[in-house]
């Protein structure tokens, strides 16, 4: 990517990610079930500041199809596409840019009375999940426990797990009251 493209690398990363995310709840059967939300969220950020709630446009990833509203309702989905997140400052001693981008979401979730899921790439490496303990367990099904292949990192009241590992289980998650969720 060319130097100064980091609002192309964040736009091309929210549309992979719309991609994965609509063949992971449809087993694979359709990729348009998500897209980038209006503005990247902006647009629910602008209204809540005038004292409209529009939760549907929260995050950076919005349900344009009913078989994704299921996740869209009840999770706050941000993404990033950054350089460097410092993945070390933040499994040792919860800083770092990382923390800054959970603590961020953590927040904007909360005021939709959502849960987050921080989807985040850095250059080099492969895309991973933050989302509050349990979190996976209720989209799987129960199906992707923790376990040795998982490669999970608790920090901050947060797992950390590879994307392509949450994805490679089949999407079930039940919706669940937004009270034992926040």
């Amino acid at each position: 990517m060319r130097k100064g493209g980091s609002k192309q690398k964040g736009a091309a990363n929210e549309r992979l990610v719309c991609r994965q995310l609509s063949l992971w709840v449809t087993n694979g059967k359709r990729e348009d079930i998500f897209w980038r939300s209006a503005m990247s969220g902006g647009r629910a950020t602008v209204a809540k500041r005038k004292g409209v709630h529009l939760a549907a446009q929260s995050g950076d990833i919005s349900s344009i199809d009913k078989q994704g509203h299921p996740l869209t309702e009840d999770f706050y989905i941000e993404t990033k596409h950054v350089r460097d997140i410092a993945l070390d400052r933040f499994i040792l001693t919860g800083t770092g840019p990382l923390m800054r981008y959970w603590q961020t979401a953590c927040r904007e979730a909360r005021s939709y009375r959502k849960r987050p899921l921080l989807i985040i790439k850095q250059n080099l490496l492969p895309m991973i999940l933050l989302c509050r303990r349990g979190t996976v367990q209720a989209l799987t099904g129960g199906k992707l426990k923790v376990n040795k292949s998982a490669a999970i990192v608790h920090q901050s009241g947060c797992e950390i797990w590879l994307f392509d590992t949450v994805l490679a289980v089949p999407f079930n998650y039940q919706p669940v009251a937004v009270s034992s969720m926040l």
